[in-house]
């Protein structure tokens, strides 16, 4: 999925990059830097090297968070097919838990592409969603991969015993 990833936003760049040539010829401003960041299931699957240990389901859409002007996101809803994803217009409403952490994906000329970590993704699931992550949670508990992931979890609201 990383490897996905970088050929998404390095599609992404490129269009803006061409858009802003249209736009610096006709005299308009050219978009701003645009800042994305993965969430959910896809930052999971995202950083392998991080998460292992955790048995992960491919997913059809991208969660993440978008600051950036409008053709941006109209350009990754057009891209994202191709790579038989589909954006999550939800994605605002992702819960980010305190304390979380981005990890840059890359940095391209038109964008910033961040993910977050591991664990935060994991509190977030298991938080928001405990039913339908129950697997999830409880396999990486049991990896020992997050050594903070259960006091996390109850400290922003969730309950445990979902998991034993």
């Amino acid at each position: 999925m990383k490897e996905v990833l970088r050929k998404i936003f390095q599609d992404l760049d490129h269009r803006i990059d061409e858009e802003n040539k249209e736009r610096l010829e006709s005299g308009a401003l050219k978009i701003a830097k645009a800042e994305i960041k993965v969430l959910g299931q896809t930052s999971l699957l995202a950083q392998p090297e991080l998460t292992h240990q955790l048995e992960l389901a491919q997913t059809g859409d991208l969660d993440a968070q978008l600051k950036c002007d409008h053709f941006v996101k109209t350009e990754l809803k057009k891209i994202l097919p191709k790579y038989q994803l589909i954006y999550d217009e939800d994605s605002g409403l992702i819960f980010i838990p305190k304390g979380s952490k981005f990890n840059e994906l890359g940095e391209y000329k038109n964008l910033i592409v961040k993910v977050i970590d591991p664990e935060s993704a994991l509190v977030s699931k298991a938080v928001k969603a405990p039913e339908k992550n129950k697997q999830l949670i409880r396999s990486a508990l049991a990896s020992e991969e997050f050594p903070s992931l259960a006091e996390r979890i109850v400290k922003e609201g969730g309950d445990l015993k979902h998991y034993e």
